[in-house]
């Protein structure tokens, strides 16, 4: 199980993503009107400002969880090879140095989420100064000024296209870094790499484009892997993306079987004598930035997974 301070840590950046992502859906709602976009301003102010509190508490749970897996990986280390000392220090240095990487792929991604719920947090401080002036005697409910004129149609198409800027960043930095954390508790159980793909979801995210995949594989033996299910799909989901960052519109994924019985995964431009596809598919595109692909290498390791990646970012192979 998660720690307990981890866990309360994802569950208030994921309650204060959510409100973020509430209030982009009530900006883009026509039945409400500037009066109420006014009165909600300064809750959502609130809520940014917590969140950004959230998600600094949550990098440094995610890098107190490693240090302590580290440190439990060192003492059953140091357990195990009684009598070697100066090779189990050496042994539990590259451990906690190793996993210390994995802890600063998911702070990045936090990191930056930091910054951009910041950069909203003054811009709706700003737009709630604007729209909510003090009420002056004689200031009845009968009064439209301020807290009504405030947020003209100009404005609000602004705030929501901030707002909706920042939900998509959060969404993404939220997938990330659970991606990384959920490598604190794997569970490899026997999966087919082709149901992995299937349960993929079409439904496209607010702003993220849908990318169609082709899929074949070449000896159904070859789609059968052991691991756990939430490496095994985000490590695809973002080779995906990857590719896709790098300039392949298209990307077509390949299973096959190696001669020592380990399966290949890869992901690259379907090749002009390539077969037809054993699946089509579409998938939200992930994230393909330099964060994302920390990620990926960060998660393969911990996984056991060999990840390469091609010259150019064009091609991606997994080898389980």
């Amino acid at each position: 199980m998660l720690g307990e301070r981890l866990a309360a840590a994802l569950g208030a950046a994921r309650d204060g993503a959510a409100g973020i992502e509430s209030f982009a859906h009530l900006l883009g709602s026509r039945r409400v009107g500037p009066r109420g976009v006014a009165l909600a301003l300064p809750e959502v102010c609130e809520g940014c400002a917590a969140l950004v509190v959230a998600l600094d508490s949550l990098s440094a749970a995610v890098r107190d969880g490693f240090v302590e897996t580290d440190a439990a990986v060192a003492a059953d280390a140091a357990a195990v090879r009684d009598g070697f000392v100066e090779t189990d220090a050496a042994v539990a240095a590259d451990a906690v140095a190793a996993d210390a990487a994995a802890a600063d792929a998911a702070c990045a991604v936090l990191g930056h989420a930091g910054v951009e719920v910041a950069r909203l947090t003054d811009e709706l401080s700003r737009a709630a100064a604007g729209a909510s002036p003090a009420r002056g005697p004689g200031r009845g409910r009968g009064d439209r000024g301020g807290s009504e004129r405030g947020i003209d149609a100009r404005q609000r198409l602004g705030l929501e296209a901030s707002v909706r800027r920042t939900a998509r960043e959060l969404s993404g930095a939220l997938r990330l870094s659970e991606l990384v954390i959920a490598t604190l508790e794997l569970r490899p159980t026997p999966l087919d790499l082709i149901d992995v793909l299937r349960n993929w979801s079409a439904a496209p995210a607010e702003g993220r484009p849908v990318v169609g995949i082709s899929v074949a594989s070449s000896d159904g033996r070859a789609n059968e892997v052991e691991g756990d299910v939430r490496a095994v799909s985000g490590l695809m989901e973002l080779a995906v993306g990857m590719v896709s960052a790098a300039g392949v519109a298209s990307p077509h994924l390949t299973v096959s079987r190696l001669s020592d019985g380990r399966s290949v995964v890869r992901i690259a431009e379907r090749g002009p004598r390539e077969g037809a596809p054993a699946v089509a598919l579409d998938v939200v595109l992930r994230d393909g930035g330099e964060r994302a692909a920390a990620v990926a290498r960060v998660v393969a390791r911990r996984a056991r997974i060999e990840l390469v990646e091609g010259t150019g970012g064009r091609v991606v192979t997994m080898t389980f």
